[in-house]
């Protein structure tokens, strides 16, 4: 087990380095902001958003409560694991911007899924295609800039679409 776990961490580290080394002006400027999709503040403003407009209230409602229960899944993970951002433990990595917290798992990734199956649930295929591709844009995003390890993304994508598919199955 522990030589997987070495095998996942080069391969982590690995991808790690090719995405956050693939800069250019207009890549900065784009994944500096599609990155803030997938934060508080705007999964907040859709949530509310959706929950005033009569015909969307119900999803607006349901977003609300899955982003809750995410947002507070991936922060106690956070503590748990403890795993320190790459720009702080790698040499000569400069991020994009910084985060105050731990880097495992990726909230604005998970975020990102959770509110991509939940709008899903109510809208055609073709927005559906289009809101998993902005999610996984913004897990992407975030490896990029910095900020997380591909193991961060992935877990966090997992735990968001996770967490949304069982509420959704409850609410």
């Amino acid at each position: 087990m522990k030589k997987v776990f070495g095998v996942i961490r080069k391969v982590d580290l690995r991808l790690f380095l090719a995405i956050n080394r693939l800069r250019s002006n207009w890549q900065n400027k784009s994944f500096s902001l599609l990155t803030n999709l997938g934060g508080l503040y705007f999964q907040t403003s859709l949530a509310l958003f959706l929950t005033l407009l009569p015909a969307t209230r119900n999803t607006g409602l349901k977003l609300g409560i899955t982003q809750l229960v995410v947002a507070g899944s991936v922060q106690l993970i956070k503590h748990i694991v403890s795993r320190v951002r790459p720009y702080i433990a790698l040499a000569n990595i400069i991020p994009l911007k910084t985060e105050r917290d731990y880097s495992f798992p990726s909230g604005h990734t998970a975020a990102a899924f959770s509110a991509a199956l939940t709008i899903n649930a109510s809208v055609p295929l073709a927005i559906s295609i289009i809101t998993f591709a902005l999610a996984a844009l913004i897990g992407y995003s975030r490896i990029y800039i910095g900020v997380h390890y591909p193991s961060d993304v992935i877990v966090g994508g997992l735990i968001g679409y996770t967490i949304a598919g069982v509420l959704l199955l409850v609410l």
